[in-house]
C-alpha cells in the first residue's frame, strides 16, 4: 500500500512510509512517536558523509582526525581554509624546517623521495642549483600543507575501493604517522656526513704532507 507524501509518517529507523495516525511503524514495528518521526529517511551513522572541508571528499571528520593521528586541530583547520578560499598557502614550519624528513614523517614516501632527487640533482648545478634548492625549500613550506590534502584525498580514493568492513583499519594503516624512518634517515645522513667530512679532511692532511 503506497501513501502520498501528505499524509504519511516515514519511519526512522527503517525509512519506510505509513499512514497518518499509525502508532507503529507496518514494516519494522518501531513505535512511531512524535521524536520518532521524521520528514526524511535518515543517513545511518556509518555511510560516509561529506565534510565541512570539501564538497567532493567521502570520509566523515572523525576519519580524518584518524587518519591524522598527531596535530589534528592544526592540519583541519589548514584544510578548512584552504577549501572556502582556494588558496593553497599556508606556512608550515615543519615541512620548512624538516622537508623531507617531516614528509616522510607523515608518510608522503614518494613526495619525499622526489625532493631528495630533485635537491640533489639542483645542488649539482653550479650557483644556479642553489638558488633553485632554496626555492623549492620554501616551497616545501609554504605549500607542505596543501600537498599533504592532496596526498590525503588520494588514500581515501585508494581506501574507499577496499571493502568496507576493513575501512577503519586501512585509515590507520595508510595514515598517521612514521617516526622511524626520518630518525634512521637521520642518522644515515649524519653518517654519510661524518665520513665524508673525514675522507675530505684526510685529502687534505695527505695533500699538504706530499707538497
Amino acid at each position: 500500500m503506497t501513501y502520498s507524501n501528505e499524509d504519511s509518517l516515514i519511519c526512522s529507523k527503517c525509512g519506510s512510509k505509513n499512514s497518518e495516525g499509525s502508532l507503529f511503524c507496518s514494516n519494522c514495528g518501531a513505535t512511531l512517536t512524535k521524536e520518532e518521526v521524521v520528514n526524511e529517511v535518515p543517513v545511518r551513522e556509518e555511510a560516509y558523509t561529506k565534510n565541512e572541508y570539501s564538497s567532493s571528499t567521502s570520509y566523515t571528520d572523525s576519519e580524518l582526525s584518524l587518519f591524522l593521528e598527531k596535530n589534528q586541530p592544526y592540519y583541519m583547520e589548514k584544510f578548512k581554509t584552504m577549501e572556502k578560499t582556494s588558496d593553497k598557502k599556508s606556512w608550515n614550519w615543519s615541512a620548512f624546517l624538516c622537508t623531507s624528513y617531516w614528509m616522510f614523517y607523515r608518510k608522503m614516501y614518494v613526495e619525499g623521495i622526489i625532493y631528495i632527487v630533485g635537491n640533489t640533482i639542483l645542488s649539482l648545478i653550479p650557483f644556479i642549483g642553489w638558488i633553485l634548492s632554496l626555492a623549492a625549500w620554501v616551497c616545501v613550506g609554504l605549500f607542505g600543507n596543501a600537498f599533504y590534502y592532496e596526498h590525503i584525498k588520494k588514500k581515501f580514493v585508494e581506501i574507499s575501493c577496499s571493502d568496507n568492513s576493513m575501512r577503519e583499519m586501512l585509515i590507520q594503516k595508510k595514515g598517521g604517522t612514521n617516526i622511524i624512518l626520518p630518525i634512521v634517515l637521520l642518522i644515515i645522513s649524519i653518517v654519510i656526513g661524518l665520513i665524508c667530512g673525514i675522507f675530505v679532511t684526510t685529502l687534505s692532511v695527505l695533500s699538504t704532507y706530499n707538497y
